[in-house]
Parts: C-alpha cells; structure tokens; sequence
C-alpha cells in the first residue's frame, strides 16, 4: 500500500528547446546542473523529462555526470543508456556533447560516423 507525502516544495526549471539538429541545447547545460546540484544539497530529488524521454531530457542527464561527475561522455551515455535503454539525442545535440567534452578534457571519447549515403550517428550506437 502507498503512502502519500506531503511536499512543501516543488522547484521547476523549464528550458525551452526544440529537439532538432539545430537547437543550441548547450547554453543550458551548466545551468541545468547547478539546478540539480541545489536540488541534491536540500536533500532533494530531480526528474529531468522532456516529452518523450529520449532526446532532450537524455542530454542534460548524461551532461549532468560528464559535468558533475567527470564521466567521459562514453560512459555517462552508458550510464544513462543504462537506466533507460531508447535514449537517443538527435545528432545536433551529440555534436554539441562532443564540442562540450573536448572543450572540458581536451578530447573526445565519442566519434560521429557516417556510412556511406546515410546520416552521421556516434559510434555509442554500435556496441
């Protein structure tokens, strides 16, 4: 049986960005995780969603541990992978990831590929 709590507080942060290739999802990324980090020092927890659960909200959460955490993007995308396995962020905010990453440590750990006459997607996707 369940029980129902009482919340004296609830704190949103609502970024508006539309889930394709040309979206600039970065500028909200040290944002996103200093809002996350004053929920976590409250004693609080955080939901990160967007409308679908797979571009958007999958971004901020695997930048939350490469910028947090200092996870590799690598394994941050593992991580979340992990948790909820139809994750994909669309192209535009892997390549903002992967600048974000090389800015950070100086290299990247995921590489775009692209076969021949298809779409660019990060090697993640392979293993």
């Amino acid at each position: 049986m369940g029980s129902n709590r009482r919340f004296n507080v609830i704190e949103c942060v609502e970024y508006n960005v539309d889930d394709n290739n040309a979206a600039n999802i970065s500028k909200y990324f040290e944002n996103a995780c200093e809002f996350i980090d004053a929920a976590r020092e409250k004693g609080g927890k955080t939901i990160i969603f967007c409308a679908a659960g797979i571009s958007r909200s999958a971004t901020l959460a695997i930048m939350y541990l490469v910028i947090k955490r200092g996870m590799s993007l690598r394994d941050a995308y593992y991580h979340v992978n992990q948790t909820r396995p139809i994750i994909s962020p669309n192209i535009g905010f892997w390549r903002q990831m992967i600048e974000f990453e090389k800015h950070m440590f100086g290299k990247t750990t995921v590489s775009l590929i692209t076969r021949r006459f298809g779409r660019p997607f990060p090697d993640v996707y392979l293993h």
